[in-house]
């Protein structure tokens, strides 16, 4: 997700409050992976990990 992204009003209510959701890939929790990325007020994803994986092929 670019700055421009991460910045961008919400689509469906307007909010720049996002939350990164990551998924921890190892027992020290020290790496993780995207999960999805949430609007705090409505919950929209704007970006999942499966898009990521997909974009990297």
């Amino acid at each position: 997700m670019k700055l421009e992204e991460i910045i961008a009003k919400c689509p469906k209510c307007g909010s720049q409050d996002k939350t990164v959701q990551r998924k921890m890939i190892d027992e020290q929790k020290a790496h993780a992976e995207l999960k999805a990325i949430v609007c705090d007020n409505c919950g929209h994803t704007f970006e999942t990990g499966k898009d990521e994986k997909e974009y990297e092929k």
